[in-house]
């Protein structure tokens, strides 16, 4: 058990010090003068750094990955209500990122998608976690990707074999 106490405090000090390296890196590609700046996006625009974790980066990559999403889906994809859900999409709509379109045949249903500029945010954020993780994860050798896939598999597995509360699917 103290085994396993070890490994927790290692993977929550490696999270936190990966999203530290994260934001560090989305601070330089968003310096000052960067059209990701939150001087030039302005009012309306959401910085780069916070579509980079968090709520917005998930909605984003679930959208992305549907290519066009009802809030309901977007909610069972992450797990939360459906007002937090609506809630984000609003937000980034006016930021420009996320169009909301109402199903012609069911008014209650929103339709999800991102703007061309929202692609574009999704891809540049996509892009600068994929170089800090290869900056500190490709220093592993081919044995040991292969043992870090298969732990977080078997761990992913239980994960998805449970409900959000922790109740076994069925």
């Amino acid at each position: 058990m103290a085994d396993l106490k070890r490994c927790r405090e290692m993977m929550e000090e490696v999270m936190r010090l990966f999203a530290r390296r994260l934001y560090k890196a989305l601070l330089a590609r968003a310096g000052e003068g960067s059209e990701w700046s939150p001087e030039a996006a302005g009012d309306r625009r959401i910085p780069l750094l916070a579509a980079a974790g968090g709520g917005a980066y998930y909605f984003l990559r679930a959208v992305e990955e549907r290519g066009q999403a009802t809030v309901s889906e977007v909610a069972a994809d992450l797990g939360v209500t459906l007002a937090a859900v609506t809630t984000l999409a609003k937000k980034l709509a006016r930021a420009g990122w996320v169009t909301r379109q109402r199903d012609e045949r069911d008014r209650r249903v929103v339709w999800l998608a991102l703007s061309p500029e929202g692609k574009r945010v999704f891809a540049a954020v996509e892009a600068v976690r994929g170089e800090v993780f290869c900056r500190y994860f490709g220093s592993l050798d081919e044995r040991e990707v292969e043992t870090l896939i298969s732990i977080m598999d078997r761990v992913r597995v239980k994960l998805t074999e449970e409900g959000w509360e922790g109740e076994e699917r069925k």
